[in-house]
C-alpha cells in the first residue's frame, strides 16, 4: 500500500520547506534524501559529486531504494535530479504518491544561493539547462503536480486535498 508521500522538482522549487510543514501538519516523520545520503555516508552532497556526478547518482540510488523499502507514512523529499534515473522513481513510487513541486525557474533563481549547489557553479544558465532537461521527467513520473507559488498554504492544502484520506488523516496508536 502507498503510504509515504514523495516530492519531486527543480533545485529551490521547496521541496524540503513543504515536505517539513506538511509532515508536521499530517503528523508523519519527514525525510530529506540528501539528508539521509550525507547522514550516511559522512559526506557533503558537494563532497560526494567532487568524486563524480555518477558517484553521487548511484549512491542516490541506493539511498532511494533504502528509504522507499523502510519507511511507512513518512513525506520524502527528493533532490532535483532524482528523476534522472527512473529506478529511484520505480522504487519510491512502490509505497509513496509522486507530488511534482512546480515552480516557476525566475523565482527559484532569486531565491537560491546558485554557489552552493554542486551543479550550478556555471551559474543560472545551468538552471535554466536543468529545467529543460528534467520537466518533462518530473511532469511524466508525478501522480499529480502542484504549483507553488501561491504561498505555501495554499501548496500544502493543495496536496493534502489530492492525496487518498488514507494518507492525510492521523494515524492512531
Amino acid at each position: 500500500m502507498k503510504t509515504n508521500i514523495v516530492l519531486i522538482g527543480m533545485t529551490g522549487s521547496g521541496k524540503s520547506t513543504i515536505g517539513e510543514k506538511l509532515s508536521q501538519q499530517l503528523g508523519m516523520p519527514f525525510k530529506d534524501i540528501d539528508l539521509f545520503i550525507e547522514h550516511t555516508t559522512k559526506q557533503s552532497i558537494p563532497e560526494l559529486f567532487e568524486v563524480s556526478e555518477a558517484h553521487f547518482r548511484a549512491i542516490e540510488t541506493k539511498a532511494c531504494k533504502k528509504i522507499a523499502a523502510t519507511e511507512n507514512h513518512t513525506v520524502i523529499s527528493c533532490g532535483g535530479g532524482v528523476v534522472l534515473n527512473p529506478e529511484n522513481i520505480q522504487a519510491l513510487r512502490k509505497t509513496g504518491w509522486i507530488v511534482f513541486i512546480d515552480r516557476p525557474i525566475e523565482h527559484i533563481i532569486k531565491d537560491i544561493e546558485i554557489g552552493h549547489r554542486p551543479l550550478l557553479k556555471e551559474g543560472k544558465g545551468k538552471l535554466y539547462q536543468f529545467h529543460e532537461q528534467r520537466l518533462n521527467l518530473y511532469q511524466s513520473f508525478a501522480d499529480f503536480r502542484v504549483d507553488n507559488q501561491s504561498g505555501l498554504e495554499d501548496v500544502l492544502n493543495t496536496i493534502k486535498n489530492n492525496l487518498p484520506k488514507t494518507i492525510t488523516h492521523k494515524r492512531r496508536g
